[in-house]
């Protein structure tokens, strides 16, 4: 008998920890007859495939859909050798100098929010802190006026990742599809005017569009397509991940309040505390490859470029990984939780994994220290794609303040 999963289907959404679990047990290689694509479960498997770029490859797009090689999303649609010179463009913005200078006025932009909203007494933490942090940070970035676009971006952020992890052949698809081409025209003036201030022998910035401009790949400039690819890849990826990173932590601080009583009495506990949100919690449940020739896979002889889903959640959830994966406990040992694979592995492991990390503590260590009681205010609606894990809405209540 065939063990089910369904990767868009209630089951999994309302409870992914007990599909892994199941999946891993009885079914660690699945193939979906209905979407056609596999998954993979174990940590041992995904993995492997993680590190093996040669015969396994990520031009087709990191969702289910097959996107055109060579208009995809950046990074993460790239393959070597042309991976490695893209990200050698702009890997100066997240080296640990840069992203230590940022603290500051992370903590700071933080500090603002958390003003904005103490004496209501209640707030909704994905729309009035989460969703805030990360797409401020990502603007700055990008050098785009976050006040004056902070909606409009919002929405295509949305848009893109509805887009990115569909099946293609939704209803939405031509609507995110015109928003997506309105996304690109947004960015077009802006880099034209990094590209031409290059081009006169002027310093376009360190941000990360400026940066692509005076970037080479052979010698040649990086194109106008593929900075349009770039900046809608960062602004995805450098505010939606971390939206929901910063959603589950306090999600997971209501759910398990032993814990959270753990973090209040020992705050030292708070790198341990994000890495087992990130390992319990993934912000993203997976992503997609596919395979340059035929191989076998678990019992399975996979076709050439069938779409192969790496389901990075289950691999936190291997009790061959982590002893008793079903518990959330943050006293685990920092080092096993940094095995977790929430920002990839191998050469397409997150280029900003370490500024989301510093996001997320900003953010605990200036709300827990000014809202250290909190709780549950109304249902928590979940994000509407299957493949990322995070919330819609989380709303709280908690004692006014005046601190």
């Amino acid at each position: 008998m065939t063990t089910e999963f369904d990767f868009y289907g209630e089951t999994f959404q309302r409870n992914p920890g007990a599909t892994f679990a199941r999946m891993i047990s009885e079914c660690p290689i699945h193939h979906s007859a209905e979407h056609g694509w596999y998954s993979v479960f174990r940590y041992e498997d995904i993995a492997r495939i993680l590190k093996d770029n040669q015969n396994f490859s990520a031009r087709f797009g990191p969702g289910p859909a097959y996107a055109q090689p060579g208009s995809g999303a950046g990074l993460v649609s790239a393959d070597p050798p042309l991976h490695g010179k893209q990200k050698r463009a702009i890997v100066s913005a997240f080296n640990a100098t840069t992203i230590a200078a940022m603290e500051g006025p992370i903590r700071g932009f933080v500090t603002t929010l958390i003003d904005r909203i103490i004496h209501k007494g209640r707030c909704d933490v994905i729309t009035d802190i989460a969703i805030p942090i990360p797409m401020w940070v990502i603007c700055r970035m990008l050098d785009l006026p976050y006040e004056r676009d902070k909606a409009m971006l919002r929405e295509w952020v949305e848009v893109l990742a509805g887009a990115v992890f569909s099946k293609g052949n939704d209803a939405l698809a031509t609507e995110r599809m015109v928003k997506v081409k309105a996304l690109m025209e947004y960015f077009r003036p802006h880099i034209e005017n990094k590209v031409a201030m290059e081009k006169r022998g002027e310093d376009p910035g360190d941000d990360l569009i400026g940066l692509l401009a005076k970037g080479r790949v052979d010698g040649e400039r990086i194109s106008m397509m593929e900075m349009l690819s770039f900046a809608q890849f960062l602004l995805v990826a450098g505010s939606g991940t971390t939206t929901n990173l910063i959603g589950n932590f306090i999600k997971l601080m209501l759910a398990y309040p032993e814990q959270y009583q753990k973090l209040r009495a020992s705050p030292g506990l708070l790198d341990q505390a994000i890495e087992e949100v990130l390992r319990y919690d993934a912000p993203v449940h997976g992503l997609f490859r596919t395979n340059n020739e035929e191989i076998q896979l678990g019992p399975y002889v996979v076709p050439k470029e069938s779409k192969i889903c790496l389901m990075w959640g289950s691999a936190n959830r291997d009790p061959g990984l982590f002893e008793n994966p079903e518990t959330f406990d943050i006293t685990r040992d920092l080092v096993d939780l940094r095995q977790n694979v929430s920002f990839g592995q191998g050469m397409h492991k997150c280029l900003g994994a370490p500024l989301a990390r510093l996001e997320c503590k900003v953010f605990a260590e200036e709300f827990l220290r000014r809202i250290p009681e909190f709780e549950a205010d109304g249902p928590q609606v979940r994000f509407p794609y299957a493949t990322l894990n995070g919330l819609d809405n989380l709303p709280i209540r908690f004692p006014v303040s005046n601190n």
